[in-house]
């Protein structure tokens, strides 16, 4: 057990399995498009049922009087705590941690640290690689400036023109998912057969 310890800690780290990264970042892009949607189809219900503040206000009476106007709209990660998540897994993807027996080495960590998919990806893909980060900044941002208000307005309503502001900026930013994710895909699709495992080479 030692020995195979000590082999661990002195080998050079190994790049990872391509594949095996690029099918995994695919599947957190999916998942954040699929949530992009959601969050989209939300804010247009709630433009189509004209549920800005004032509208909400007259239906519910004075002093909150009434029943308060509660829009069905899809389950959508605004909640705090998603985009950092997401946020974690890419880049525990696009930078993984050193092997455990080899951290003890300030020059084995280097080392892993450049062998990255984020490595392979700037030195392969690297149109690619800028369009992802691109995206993955864009809706981030949007995602952290707003989600306090876009919470808040499917429980209460929002100025019209406020609301359209913040349906269009969600658009954007989803699409600019979606493209990547596409690409990604693309890239995936030409590159290796379907069906190939982990250790094959395409």
């Amino acid at each position: 057990m030692l020995h195979k310890v000590s082999d661990n800690a002195n080998g050079t780290p190994v790049w990872p399995n391509m594949h095996e990264a690029l099918m995994e970042l695919h599947e957190i892009l999916h998942e954040w498009c699929q949530a992009a949607t959601n969050t989209g189809e939300a804010l247009d219900r709630l433009r189509s049922q004209h549920l800005t503040r004032q509208s909400t206000g007259s239906v519910c009476g004075p002093n909150n009087a009434g029943t308060p106007i509660r829009v069905p709209f899809l389950k959508i990660p605004l909640k705090a705590g998603y985009v950092e998540a997401a946020q974690r897994d890419i880049e525990e993807i696009m930078r993984p941690s050193a092997p455990l027996a080899q951290r003890w080495s300030s020059a084995k960590r280097r080392q892993a640290a450049r062998r990255t998919l984020l490595g392979l990806m700037r030195l392969y893909c690297a149109d690619l690689l800028e369009e992802f980060e691109r995206a993955v900044d864009a809706r981030t941002s949007w995602m952290l400036a707003n989600r306090e208000e876009v919470n808040k307005a499917l429980q209460e309503g929002l100025r019209s023109e406020r609301l359209e502001y913040l349906i269009q900026e969600a658009a954007d930013t989803a699409a600019q998912l979606d493209s990547a994710r596409e690409h990604l895909s693309l890239l995936i699709r030409e590159n290796y057969p379907m069906g190939l495992t982990g250790g094959q080479n395409a």
